[in-house]
């Protein structure tokens, strides 16, 4: 597993420290399988072309778009998110993204920034930008906006209130979180999609590609959907986010 070296709290702290729900989750599939989960730190840009170049096997929480999916094959991993857009409390409320025209835009490098763009916001992008360095950015009216996911940014200004910061709720939907694994991989094999429909839409879960269930990645996604069902990544979601509790 690769991913940059901020953190993403509850989800893995910043490097080298990789505690968290992610390592949590992953590991426990992967020991279900007969495999060991070992975690690659670094700037975003170096881990995604290590995952193009197969030196890296997935990464833990992976957007779709179609660009991507030339590259990856994207599993539902059990989590879920919710990306929600936040600001200095002194801006007007959303209700469209429309609204982000020539805005100033917080976006990390290697995020998905196609559809704000739509939108006429003006994207400044940072390097492996954290939750508390991109709301820091904001309480200094150095940019206008930040989309992230609601859990991460309910959890750290539960940790560090800050009455200068408003969410704006106006224009995502919560959906399945999915792990975005490499096609270069050697744990990666794939065979036609009979069920691909290619009068609508690519998205992650209609693409001309399905895993080959002889593949590492195919009995690596089975685990994680077994541990979805049987409750336990719902455990290890509560334990993480209990806003009390001593994850590290």
């Amino acid at each position: 597993m690769g991913y940059r070296t901020s953190e993403r709290l509850p989800l893995i702290d910043k490097a080298p420290n990789n505690k968290g729900l992610y390592q949590t989750l992953y590991r426990k599939a992967a020991q279900q399988i007969g495999c060991k989960l070992i975690v690659e730190r670094g700037p975003k840009k170096r881990i995604l072309k290590r995952l193009i170049q197969g030196k890296i096997d997935f990464y833990p929480g992976f957007g779709f778009t179609d660009k991507r999916s030339k590259h990856f094959y994207f599993i539902e991993n059990g989590l879920h998110s919710h990306s929600v857009i936040v600001s200095h409390r002194d801006r007007t409320e959303l209700t469209s993204l429309n609204q982000l025209r020539n805005q100033i835009l917080l976006v990390a490098h290697g995020s998905r920034s196609d559809l704000v763009k739509q939108h006429g916001a003006k994207i400044r992008y940072g390097q492996d930008l954290s939750v508390a360095s991109a709301l820091n950015i904001l309480e200094q009216k150095k940019a206008d906006y930040f989309i992230y996911n609601e859990a991460s940014i309910n959890f750290y200004l539960a940790h560090n209130p800050s009455p200068n910061i408003k969410k704006h709720y106006c224009c995502f939907e919560q959906e399945p979180m999915y792990l975005g694994f490499s096609q270069y991989s050697k744990h990666f094999a794939a065979v036609d999609n009979p069920n691909y429909d290619k009068q609508i839409l690519l998205s992650a879960n209609n693409t001309p590609i399905a895993l080959d269930r002889a593949s590492v990645a195919y009995r690596f996604s089975q685990a994680l959907k077994q541990l979805q069902q049987a409750g336990t990544t719902k455990q290890f979601e509560q334990k993480y986010y209990q806003l009390d509790h001593d994850y590290l």
